[in-house]
């Protein structure tokens, strides 16, 4: 319910999500959920929201199957879409494979050398190793503080079975907060899915 910090909180189109459109959109997102109007959010009023998520997410899927919007997929659909994945997958390859020998082909002869190789897999181990410490040390804290899951807010904070409005919006300032990593009281594409080196409340949305 919370994580509308994308196209649907620009409100404006803009690129970016300040603070009120980030704290508009969660208000919608509450009263659009909230379908007896008692400021009160149930379990069964968060389960069909939940419910409607997923079949909003299967419908854009099958809608982009659908090429020609008949409501049927067929075999040459589901082709087409499997060759345009795979183009899709080999023009990213193209493009790490550029990146890499922009940033490692130091004579610039269109290929990497046996020593420019050796300097690339130097390089590439350091940090699978910074991943790595980095990983093991969110797990240790993650058993101090009862896990990952333990730092996040509860929702329902006087734990009476309803998220109230004054608690959602409670909850929505913590996350604004938690996404802003540079404090500037605006968000933009990417921030938000780190916080000074922690993990924030969602994978990589």
């Amino acid at each position: 319910l919370l994580m509308a910090a994308g196209p649907k909180a620009d409100l404006n189109q803009d690129g970016q999500v300040t603070k009120a459109e980030f704290t508009q959109s969660a208000q919608s997102r509450f009263f659009a959920a909230d379908t007896n109007g008692d400021s009160l959010l149930s379990e069964d009023e968060r389960k069909a929201l939940r419910e409607a998520k997923r079949t909003e997410h299967q419908n854009k899927r099958f809608d982009k199957l659908d090429a020609n919007g008949d409501s049927v997929i067929s075999r040459e659909e589901m082709t087409a879409r499997g060759e345009e994945q795979n183009a899709e997958k080999t023009a990213r390859k193209d493009e790490r494979k550029q990146k890499v020998l922009e940033k490692f082909d130091t004579n610039l002869d269109g290929e990497l050398s046996d020593a420019e190789r050796t300097i690339m897999r130097a390089e590439m181990k350091e940090k699978r190793d910074a991943r790595k410490a980095e990983r093991t040390e969110n797990r240790g804290e993650g058993k101090r503080g009862k896990g990952m899951r333990g730092k996040r807010p509860n929702p329902d904070a006087n734990g009476d079975g309803f998220i109230s409005l004054d608690e959602h919006m409670a909850l929505t300032d913590q996350l604004f907060a938690r996404m802003d990593a540079n404090d500037d009281g605006v968000l933009t594409k990417g921030e938000g899915r780190k916080r000074k080196g922690k993990r924030g409340f969602g994978r990589g949305r």
